[in-house]
């Protein structure tokens, strides 16, 4: 599976490979770093660009802060390729030319190369976010275990994103939406959460509100990709027409196919993933700022920042990530949420339904499915009483 992954998501890339700071927070433009100048902190990033206002964007934001605060160099690399020896490359270029301390890896792309080069530099202080867990793993799915044993040097941190799924469903069905629509890229773990939780959330908004069974449509599909494309373009128009209110892009840059069939009609709605995309997007034109009533997020910049201290702090602050394994952050640690409340994004739900919906969803994670109880990322067939989910397969 990991190798169809590697495959489909190789378009994503371009070479790039840019230092964005000096120790007086330098130049942000992107001017090559020197490989053989010492840097504090490498981000080693995910698909796509840096400056992606997205997933990428954030996560190396909580590098910034933090080094700025502190006088301490940061850079970023980009691999080459999509595959696991373009990501060795990086990871042992920020070791072993850039003499970095610590290093920020993120997203499951990384397993095998982290695998592979962690237990040999046991000195550098390695972050993986968004991570799979690394102890129990076989990154080729060809039945071989691949897992590595306790490393001391090893944070692994993640996500509960059935947590902002369920508070993004929740609060949009609240606010009087009742056809709505999920739009995933690959299923992969992380969306699959993102989406059990929003048909959890529309589920048990559509119960507190007394709706007759089978009062939400849902629809539901998996593009199988994260990039933007006429094909996606052209299935979320037809549900925009056909009487989708609301979209959940769940997926890299498949939002900008969704917000160009926004675009082509009135009333059409989306809600954003990952990152604050009414802030971001709002950036690429005013005239996007009415299409996101608000976003499921995982909130990087603050997890990362955090790490990225207690690495520096060592001791029993960076005990306290290496010895738990892999971290799940969820709405009760503040790692998955919901965007900003701003009422002018709403119709009826107020900021008190906005800050109740969080201790909500605290009361019931333990019962929210995630992507072991499901096959390939469908919904759980007969599961839900007022929330009729149309699933298509790809």
């Amino acid at each position: 599976m990991k190798k169809f992954l590697t495959l489909a998501l190789a378009v994503l890339l371009t070479m790039c490979l840019f230092g964005c700071a000096k120790k007086d927070g330098g130049n942000e433009g992107g001017e090559p770093a020197a490989s053989d100048e010492h840097y504090d902190v490498v981000f080693l990033a995910d698909l796509g660009s840096i400056y992606d206002g997205g997933f990428n964007e954030h996560s190396f934001y909580g590098i910034k802060d933090y080094c700025e605060e502190n006088g301490l160099k940061y850079t970023y690399l980009q691999p080459a390729g999509s595959d696991d020896a373009s990501r060795t490359t990086i990871f042992e270029q920020a070791v072993n030319q850039m003499s970095a301390n610590v290093l920020v890896a993120v997203g499951f792309l990384w397993d095998a190369a982290l695998c592979q080069e962690i237990p040999n530099y046991p000195d550098v202080k390695v972050i993986f976010v968004d991570a799979d867990d690394l102890y129990n793993i076989d990154y080729n799915y060809d039945g071989v275990d691949d897992s590595l044993p306790h490393q001391d040097n090893l944070a692994m941190i993640t996500f509960a994103e059935q947590d902002c799924g369920y508070m993004a469903g929740y609060a949009v069905v609240k606010d009087g939406y009742r056809n709505l629509a999920f739009l995933g890229g690959m299923a992969v773990p992380a969306v699959v959460r993102f989406g059990y939780g929003f048909i959890e959330g529309a589920e048990d908004a559509a119960e507190e509100l007394g709706l007759a069974e089978g009062s939400i449509d849902m629809k539901y599909f998996y593009t199988g990709t994260f990039d933007a494309s006429p094909d996606i373009v052209t299935r979320a128009s037809e549900w925009y027409t056909n009487g989708t209110e609301i979209i959940f892009s769940c997926g890299g840059t498949i939002v900008n196919s969704v917000i160009q069939a926004a675009k082509d009609g009135e009333n059409r709605k989306i809600v954003g993933v990952d990152t604050d995309e009414y802030f971001t997007r709002a950036a690429d034109g005013a005239e996007n700022e009415p299409l996101f009533v608000t976003s499921a997020m995982k909130d990087l910049e603050v997890t990362i920042y955090r790490a990225v201290k207690a690495a520096y702090a060592g001791g029993a602050d960076w005990s306290s990530y290496t010895s738990q394994g892999l971290i799940r952050l969820g709405a009760k640690e503040d790692g998955a949420i919901l965007a900003p409340y701003r009422a002018e994004n709403w119709n009826t739900f107020t900021e008190e339904d906005y800050n109740a919906v969080k201790q909500q969803v605290i009361a019931v994670h333990d019962t929210l499915p995630t992507e072991v109880d499901g096959v390939n990322g469908a919904p759980v067939e007969g599961a839900y009483k007022y929330v009729n989910v149309t699933y298509f397969e790809q």
